[in-house]
């Protein structure tokens, strides 16, 4: 059971990102090999580093509206999804509103909340997915902002387009914005399960949206927003206090993998990356979430405490789902082979152990 709420210890380092770690499998990152092809764009732009970027992003506001099929004004942009969603509680979060948030989920919502006298309900989850019954049992007079994880993370489960309207449709009736992050959509089947679409045509919710994921830009910080031009406009004079939130070299990079087959390429090698790790878990009966994502989240047979401390030895990073509130699970990404093969060894070897040590007990 998913404890109702989970303090996030503020000594902990939950975005630990040593460069060295020889395999980074915490952080949902894509492989960057895929990138190199583009090293040109670095070097034009390097030409230009003693010259502030485009306060207005407009060149690629422009080419990430026409990618969505929304018009400009329907787009603000953000250093990541993280910025995007502290100008939402900076622009909506005032006189101590409050928002809904599931239970066991990414912990920027509730900071950006508290950061600026928010309060937070937390929903619980249903079969480690999102419960839109739970959601609409867990509104209150206050509620400004809920914000539904679509796919969750770090479940990696999903919930389909007309659950996600009918979220939509309920905050709507509650005078609630319903904030829909698909960070991670687009690792599996976007046109069926994004909700884009019907925001275009004329549906009241927000959609985050990042170039850190499927298109591997996370050392770059581009994230994006869209929505009604009245929300989205609201946000936009917030984020006018930082008018050069975004470098130059994340915006030329972000225009050009749009332009690129860099996105289709990864999704592809991730979906089978996935396939491969389920379909092991399945045959060593290791208990796992179906994954809608470039991560799998699963129980180690042995106890996460033990696979931790094995994964460290070999210089190996992993999350502890411990830290979102899901004690005993494992969260690990994959974006190459080898971090497939790395995981499943460290499944083996820490299972032969354990299987050693019950024949020495017996």
């Amino acid at each position: 059971m998913v404890p109702r709420r989970f303090e996030m210890n503020k000594n902990m380092d939950f975005n630990t990102s040593d460069t060295h770690i020889s395999h980074r499998l915490h952080l949902n990152e894509s492989d960057s090999n895929n990138l190199l092809n583009l090293n040109h764009v670095f070097l034009n732009e390097f030409k230009k580093i003693s010259i502030y970027p485009y306060p207005g992003n407009i060149d690629l506001k422009n080419k990430i509206s026409y990618h969505c099929r929304v018009s400009p004004d329907m787009v603000v942009l953000g250093n990541g999804i993280d910025e995007i969603i502290l100008l939402l509680s900076l622009t909506f979060l005032k006189n101590k509103k409050t928002i809904l948030t599931s239970e066991a989920t990414f912990p920027g919502y509730e900071t950006s909340a508290k950061i600026v006298g928010g309060n937070v309900i937390y929903v619980p989850l249903n079969d480690m997915r999102c419960s839109i019954a739970n959601y609409q049992k867990n509104i209150a007079s206050d509620v400004i902002l809920a914000y539904l994880c679509n796919p969750h993370n770090p479940t990696g489960s999903i919930v389909s387009v007309n659950e996600v309207i009918n979220f939509i449709e309920i905050m709507n009736d509650k005078r609630v914005i319903p904030i829909i992050d698909e960070a991670y959509i687009q690792f599996f089947d976007e046109n069926k399960n994004s909700i884009l679409k019907y925001i275009a045509n004329g549906g009241r919710a927000i959609v985050l949206r990042t170039f850190s994921k499927a298109y591997g830009l996370a050392g770059l910080r581009v994230g994006f927003a869209v929505g009604p031009k009245d929300l989205i406009h609201a946000v936009s004079l917030t984020a006018l206090a930082l008018p050069f939130r975004i470098n130059r070299f994340a915006q030329r990079m972000a225009s050009e993998v749009l332009a690129s087959d860099i996105l289709s390429i990864n999704v592809r090698t991730v979906r089978k990356l996935i396939s491969t790790i389920e379909l092991s878990f399945s045959k060593s009966e290791v208990t796992y979430i179906p994954s809608s994502t470039n991560f799998v989240c699963f129980k180690p047979p042995m106890g996460n405490t033990d696979f931790l401390i094995k994964a460290e030895k070999f210089g190996v990073m992993v999350r502890d789902c411990g830290l979102f509130g899901l004690p005993g699970w494992i969260r690990a990404s994959v974006s190459n082979k080898k971090d497939v093969d790395c995981l499943l060894f460290l499944l083996d070897i820490t299972s032969c152990e354990e299987n050693q040590s019950g024949d020495v007990n017996e």
